[in-house]
């Protein structure tokens, strides 16, 4: 990791702020602007510089990331410990899906490739979300688990195209 800093910054918005940024995501689109409204006050903003590290591979964080602003690398580490970047994702797309689901440890790490902007909701104020408005709470579930889905598909199809190329 060398060059790279373990530095996000958090930012404070009124509720009505972050509202407003999740509202120009494309997380926003299924969702009336007071359901838009309960979600971000479950969310924290953060903004982190080019080069930063914002999670690393196999840390423990239960949360989901927006990027409202910016991109971001998806890094993961192969077997002779060479760092490969298997995703670039940039506004207004997620990371993080599966930690927040599932808690386990971070699957890859996730390094800024701009100075970027990201809402991030961590599992403990989705269950509040849940408790407080549990429709809501899973019409998000659900938006998240339609994602993780056409991920896993598109991974599929890219491994088979990968085994298929080194077939003799």
């Amino acid at each position: 990791m060398t060059g790279e800093t373990r530095t996000m910054t958090k930012i404070f918005y009124s509720a009505e702020d972050l509202a407003g940024l999740l509202d120009e995501t494309r997380w926003a689109m299924d969702f009336s602007w007071p359901e838009i409204c309960q979600i971000s006050e479950q969310m924290h903003a953060f903004e982190a510089k080019k080069g930063a590290v914002l999670f690393d591979e196999g840390e423990i964080d239960q949360s989901m990331c927006i990027i409202v602003d910016g991109t971001v690398n998806i890094v993961k580490t192969g077997h002779k410990h060479d760092s490969n970047v298997i995703a670039t994702i940039s506004a207004p797309h997620s990371f993080g899906e599966m930690s927040l689901i599932d808690g386990e440890p971070r699957s890859a790490q996730v390094i800024a490739a701009t100075d970027v902007l990201i809402l991030s909701i961590s599992q403990t104020n989705f269950f509040k979300l849940a408790e407080h408005a549990p429709p809501l709470a899973l019409q998000l579930l659900w938006r998240i688990s339609k994602l993780i889905s056409q991920r896993l598909r598109t991974m599929s199809g890219q491994l088979v195209e990968s085994l298929e190329t080194q077939k003799p």
